[in-house]
């Protein structure tokens, strides 16, 4: 094994308008073929998660709902975890505030900003909102360390995400919501974490890349070897600098697959950090 993969999923593994990963296949079949671990790193929950790689044909460990869980099958590829805790048929390593303490938090705030969270939605109002069907809405709303909000008055933003840090918590903005989560959460941490459990277990020197296209995918840029950016539907290009970064040249999964193709073509080509 010489590349570990971290990728974001709406807008990056997943087209933005209909979450169709149809255009990365012939990347995904090469992974898959090479053995290559393929962790999701998404604000969806673990629910949605499952259900994707289902459909995938895979199984492979996960970091959910912004770095707030880490879900490693059980015995996947044998490997020693030295942390976590064994819930269902995973071994979870929980970083992030429990749900029950956003929701709290969330609801005395909320008239005042009015914010209506998932919490507040039944799965036909996240469906409209996201274009998911509506059992897929359903599992959205299965949240276990971040909600997802939409805020009426964008310029609230600045008082409300100074409220939620004096009170431990942070918002950051994913490709169609703000989320609400614990401070000591991000997708650059859970990365971490999983990059040195695989190299503990290794052996050998790894390559971690990592794609995605929104802010709340820049602590998981900022930690891989090989950082790749997508291109949002109508934004662009996030406004970032990293060394080493790769601007895909396509939105969504075609752009995902054409950067993964020249990669695993280049395999053992690329260094890694010092």
């Amino acid at each position: 094994m010489k590349f570990i993969i971290f990728t974001d999923l709406d807008g990056s593994l997943l087209n933005q308008g209909n979450y169709s990963f149809v255009e990365a296949k012939p990347s995904l079949d090469r992974i898959k073929q090479s053995g290559i671990p393929l962790i999701m790193t998404t604000s969806k929950t673990r629910r949605e998660v499952e259900l994707l790689q289902r459909e995938m044909g895979m199984r492979e460990p996960m970091i959910v709902e912004n770095g707030g869980g880490i879900y490693f099958p059980r015995g996947y590829w044998n490997l020693t975890i030295g942390q976590g805790e064994q819930s269902d048929d995973y071994t979870v390593i929980r970083i992030g505030t429990s749900y029950s303490k956003i929701r709290d938090f969330l609801e005395k705030v909320g008239v005042r900003f009015n914010i209506r969270g998932f919490g507040d939605m039944a799965p036909s109002e996240i469906a409209a909102l996201t274009g998911l069907p509506i059992e897929k809405a359903a599992l959205a709303r299965e949240r276990e360390f971040t909600e997802p909000f939409i805020l009426s008055r964008p310029d609230d933003i600045g008082p409300l995400s100074g409220m939620a840090e004096s009170a431990g918590f942070a918002v950051t903005r994913g490709g169609r919501f703000h989320h609400l989560m614990g401070t000591g959460q991000d997708k650059g941490k859970a990365v971490r974490m999983v990059c040195d459990i695989f190299r503990r277990n290794s052996g050998t020197a790894l390559t971690s890349v990592g794609l995605g296209d929104s802010e709340n995918d820049l602590a998981m840029l900022e930690q891989v070897d090989v950082p790749v950016l997508i291109p949002r539907l109508e934004k662009g290009y996030l406004d970032v600098q990293l060394p080493g970064l790769i601007r895909a040249q396509e939105a969504g999964a075609t752009g995902w697959n054409d950067v993964l193709q020249n990669l695993l073509n280049a395999q053992g080509k690329i260094t890694t950090k010092e």
